[in-house]
């Protein structure tokens, strides 16, 4: 039963060792503010705290906001230091509307944006709008990490002089499909438009592996022998892309590695043996050892995995989530690794076309849908619930977060929403959001499974794997739980 357990030692959620992409993320916002105030200093000052300029060379304040006077009149020494520094630059203004449509700055002029930058990076070349990217291009690439996002739109650094991150794809040359609804004028993404927009394409007998809305356009996935000449051209007032299955490089499994590159450190603590003995998401969970050939040679490997949420089935029964395809057929999972570690539970059911399978843990061990607490987030995030995972409720470029035991806390923010098709053969589509993650692939390694969280809290989805040959990462909706009769459960459980 999904009941309060028992009493039980204070709550500590930290982390026993922190990653090292955790380690290399940046900590600052800064905040440019056009507006003087009366605690102007040397051209720039703290919005919530003085900061001194050794302080903010040595990154030692790692959740402060800045506030940078506006406009640069002279330059500020400062200034550059603080926006190199800077996860998240915010401006005066937004280049995101509420509705999670990118925009230009005013009167479409760049060059505050360029001209902040360029005190920072010096080898800057051209800033420009590239959706779902603000594109910030180099003559030579200065040393990473880069801020995150500035004006709430994700940041891409490149040294190329043209094109943006990836390609889209070509546009259809069929009809103008679902005309009385207009993304681009008004017309809000929701639920009921994407069920219209499904039944438009499978009314034509158009099969599609998946489908996303981006912002100004629809992602579609199709097969190699699809007449692109009836596929079609716009849906709901936004253009369509398609790009065929062959095309499409396989999801990048590193995550399911054994072996970690040397002078990366991951958290492989064994908390069924820790002092609390609390277990939570984001803690290490790995297969059985299995036998491979390589380079002719036989080798012992096991795939590593992380933990998701406690859940509850309609007789109360309570579970965790993991990720299926880091398990083998005998459906052991271990923590934190089956060399120095022990069974913890066992998998009881997997959920068909959406690469998420239920544990039983074992008994006597506890679990809470509380995350570790990290320098970003002291006390981690008490999960609040499930997010419908579709606007309104979630929106292109909304903040998200995970906490795993390869990436530690990583930020990260929604790219598009859509829907792929289950399994090979099947009708069934399973709701999706493609995400990115702060330090590009680095910090998803090892991160199948990981539960990813809105700014309320609020579980988005489970992180599925990362696209190959780019930073994008497809999360399933954490929503398919309930297709299958389970609700996560908000309070400690023992087992």
């Amino acid at each position: 039963m999904c009941d309060m357990a028992s009493p039980s030692l204070p709550l500590t959620p930290v982390r026993k060792k922190q990653p090292t992409p955790e380690k290399k993320c940046l900590r600052s916002t800064a905040v440019l503010s056009k507006r003087r105030t009366s605690t102007e200093i040397d051209g720039g000052s703290p919005k919530k705290k003085r900061i001194g300029a050794q302080e903010i060379h040595n990154h030692s304040q790692m959740d402060t906001e800045f506030e940078i006077q506006l406009p640069l009149v002279e330059p500020s020494p400062d200034l550059g230091r603080v926006v190199a520094i800077s996860k998240r630059i915010e401006l005066s203004y937004r280049l995101v509307d509420d509705d999670g449509n990118a925009l230009g700055p005013p009167d479409g002029d760049w060059s505050e944006v360029a001209g902040i930058l360029k005190r920072a990076f010096p080898t800057l070349r051209a800033v420009e709008l590239s959706a779902p990217y603000l594109m910030v291009r180099f003559a030579e690439l200065p040393p990473s990490p880069w801020p995150f996002t500035i004006g709430g739109l994700p940041v891409c650094f490149t040294d190329s002089d043209h094109g943006g991150y990836f390609d889209p794809g070509v546009l259809g040359r069929g009809k103008n499909e679902l005309q009385t609804i207009d993304l681009r004028r008004g017309d809000k993404l929701s639920k009921p438009i994407f069920e219209q927009v499904l039944a438009v394409i499978q009314a034509q007998g158009i099969k599609m592996h998946e489908i996303f809305c981006f912002d100004n356009y629809w992602s579609i996935v199709i097969p190699d022998d699809t007449d692109l000449n009836r596929v079609p051209k716009v849906l709901a007032g936004q253009a369509c892309c398609y790009r065929f299955k062959s095309k499409i490089s396989n999801s990048d499994h590193a995550a399911l590695r054994a072996k970690v590159p040397r002078g990366v450190d991951f958290d492989d603590t064994d908390y069924v043996t820790a002092p609390d003995a609390l277990l939570r998401p984001g803690i290490m969970v790995c297969s059985s050892v299995s036998t491979t050939t390589d380079n002719g040679q036989l080798i012992d490997m096991y795939k590593k995995t992380t933990s998701g949420i406690l859940v509850v089935n309609k007789d109360g029964e309570t579970f965790i989530t993991v990720a299926t395809h880091g398990f083998e057929a005998d459906g052991l999972v271990y923590h934190p690794n089956p060399i120095r570690g022990s069974v913890i539970g066992r998998i009881v059911e997997h959920l068909p076309g959406t690469d998420i399978s239920v544990v039983k843990l074992n008994s006597g061990l506890r679990y809470t849908n509380h995350t570790f607490g990290s320098e970003m987030k002291p006390d981690g995030i008490k999960t609040s619930g499930i997010s419908p995972c579709y606007p309104p409720h979630l929106r292109r470029y909304d903040f998200l977060s995970m906490d795993n035991p390869y990436s530690g806390f990583a930020e990260g923010t929604v790219l598009a929403v859509g829907f792929k098709l289950a399994e090979e053969g099947e009708t069934d589509y399973v709701h999706h959001t493609w995400t990115i993650f702060e330090n590009g692939s680095e910090p998803v390694d090892g991160s199948c499974g990981c539960p990813i969280l809105d700014d309320q809290g609020m579980v988005v989805g489970l992180f599925r794997f990362k696209m190959g040959g780019d930073q994008g990462c497809l999360a399933v909706s954490a929503m398919e739980l309930r297709r299958f009769g389970y609700e996560m459960c908000g309070v400690e459980q023992q087992f």
